[in-house]
């Protein structure tokens, strides 16, 4: 497996990643945030651009990776946010992560999640938040594996419900 930028020639993987979240019944996919139908072209400039910090607020700049298979299949995705701002310190922190439903309990999470505090790390980013649902015990137990530590717990009127903060340090 391989952790890297999205380029054009992933079009057929990416497209096969979305449908199975479609048939999972999933249609959020947390830290992918491109409409389904956006040209693949664009969405690997909006990455590149979001990554050099070049959209306008409330964007912060952000690094987007995706977990390549051996066979070219897209398995994971994560979003590192660079910096934090008030609504991620609240809800979704400096890494967002999601797993293909058929790629799950295999390590992808946890190693997307690695990969991330590398870059963040990379970038001088001491202390990293990583927040999750409290009933999603799967991505707590990744976070927990990759150093995380539960600060508290706090709610996100945005979201209507209780939100786990885990910092890595």
């Amino acid at each position: 497996m391989q952790i890297l930028p999205l380029e054009p020639d992933h079009e057929a993987a990416l497209h096969a990643f979305l449908a199975e979240f479609d048939a999972a019944g999933e249609a959020v996919i947390p830290a992918y945030f491109a409409p389904r139908d956006m040209p693949i072209e664009q969405i690997v400039e909006e990455h590149r651009a979001e990554e050099a910090g070049e959209r306008s607020a409330p964007m912060v700049p952000a690094s987007t990776r995706f977990a390549i298979g051996d066979d070219g299949a897209v398995l994971g995705v994560y979003n590192a946010r660079h910096v934090l701002n008030d609504r991620l310190r609240v809800f979704g922190g400096h890494v967002g992560y999601s797993v293909r439903p058929s790629a799950r309990g295999r390590g992808v999470a946890t190693q997307l999640l690695r990969h991330a505090i590398d870059l963040l790390r990379g970038l001088g980013t001491a202390s990293i938040l990583v927040t999750c649902d409290p009933t999603n015990d799967a991505s707590a137990r990744v976070i927990e594996r990759c150093g995380g530590v539960l600060k508290d717990r706090g709610y996100s009127d945005e979201h209507g419900h209780e939100i786990c903060r885990y910092w890595i340090g």
